[in-house]
């Protein structure tokens, strides 16, 4: 496809907008470009093929198909067949949202699972068919009102229309007698049918169309975050590799960790050499819960970090929050990272850094935050 022609978007052009506009129509499925612009079907709101669809309905006024067809046309163009199809998606979306799913037959605690009463998965299961058989409706209707696959404006030229079509077929698939356990994972579906109502209002069409359409426009966003990323996860590894599992030990004189291992105060027991002198005696170092949450540090610089009282030795631990906060590695660096972003916790982390190494640590978080948050 040749590019002649074609105007690289401009934010200085007044008509840009209108570019990303008719793009984001298209992508939201309002229809084709060419389509747009041949007069409507006479007797009709829109332009109608001539071709017969499903190869038997004609537009012909005089025939049996014919009369069938643009009956089908007049019930889809009417507003009150939109406004009953909106209504049923409104309510099928309120009932599946009572679902109670630890009521579900073979689900639950107990052996064998649950064999109580459904709650309201009975009015969901009741209602089941209903639904499938007004949508199946409807989609008969349309089909047979714009052809099915092969015309300009078939029922499947409409990517929403896909979407439709994909969860009638599931929904009357998974009524089926003698599918089995089949049938729970394919009831899954129904959980699309609330975004049916997008395919309905215009507005909402063209709005995840935009969005769509803006895609493209972010990637350059996202190879700045995968930067971003990169840069401070590679710094924060050589700044506090293993540091944030620094932690003050009690030494405990003329003792094993086999003497403090049924003590419910004790998280963590090493044992060490406090004293290098001419017995080189090993002892118990004893890691109280109390003492748990803090880190500590053994080098001594400016604005120093935490220093462990007289009687104490700063060793080695596990790292906070179970073991997932630390920069020991760039995946962790990476999610350590992303937690701060999102502004949850990181103030914490940021405490346990300043203890583990210095005080100076603060201008990395703060960096951190400040410029993440953009994200």
């Amino acid at each position: 496809m040749s590019d002649e022609g074609v105007k690289p978007f401009d934010p200085d052009d007044p008509d840009a907008g209108t570019h990303l506009d008719k793009k984001a129509a298209k992508i939201g499925g309002s229809g084709d470009d060419d389509l747009d612009e041949i007069p409507p079907t006479p007797g009709f709101k829109r332009f109608y093929g001539e071709e017969r669809s499903l190869g038997y309905f004609s537009l012909e006024e005089n025939t049996v198909p014919g009369m069938i067809r643009r009956a089908c046309i007049k019930i889809v163009e009417s507003p009150w067949f939109e406004n009953l199809i909106l209504a049923a998606i409104l309510i099928n979306t309120i009932i599946l949202c009572t679902m109670e799913p630890l009521k579900m037959e073979g689900r639950g605690c107990e052996e064998g699972g649950y064999q109580g009463s459904p709650g309201n998965n009975k009015a969901i299961d009741d209602s089941e068919a209903f639904f499938t058989t007004l949508f199946t409706l409807e989609a008969v209707t349309k089909i047979i009102a714009m052809g099915f696959i092969l015309d300009r404006t078939s029922y499947l030229k409409d990517g929403w229309n896909v979407m439709d079509f994909t969860v009638v077929i599931i929904s009357i698939i998974s009524a089926m007698p003698g599918m089995g356990t089949g049938v729970s994972s394919l009831r899954v579906i129904r959980v699309l049918r609330p975004l049916r109502a997008m395919s309905i209002l215009p507005g909402m069409r063209v709005l995840i169309g935009t969005m769509i359409a803006a895609i493209p426009m972010i990637a350059n966003v996202m190879l700045f975050c995968v930067f971003f990323f990169t840069v401070f996860g590679i710094l924060g590894m050589n700044l506090y590799m293993g540091v944030l599992r620094n932690r003050c030990f009690t030494v405990v004189t003329e003792s094993s960790c086999a003497d403090h291992a049924d003590h419910e105060s004790n998280a963590f027991c090493r044992e060490v050499i406090p004293n290098f002198g001419e017995d080189l005696n090993v002892t118990a170092a004893v890691l109280l819960t109390d003492d748990e949450e803090q880190t500590c540090t053994n080098t001594s610089m400016s604005w120093p970090g935490y220093l462990c009282p007289e009687g104490m030795m700063c060793l080695k631990a596990s790292n906070p929050n179970y073991g997932i906060t630390h920069f020991d590695n760039i995946a962790h660096s990476w999610l350590t990272i992303f937690q701060c972003i999102t502004l949850e916790g990181w103030t914490p982390i940021m405490y346990h850094a300043m203890d583990a190494v210095t005080g100076w640590s603060v201008i990395y978080f703060v960096l951190l935050v400040f410029t993440g948050g953009f994200f």
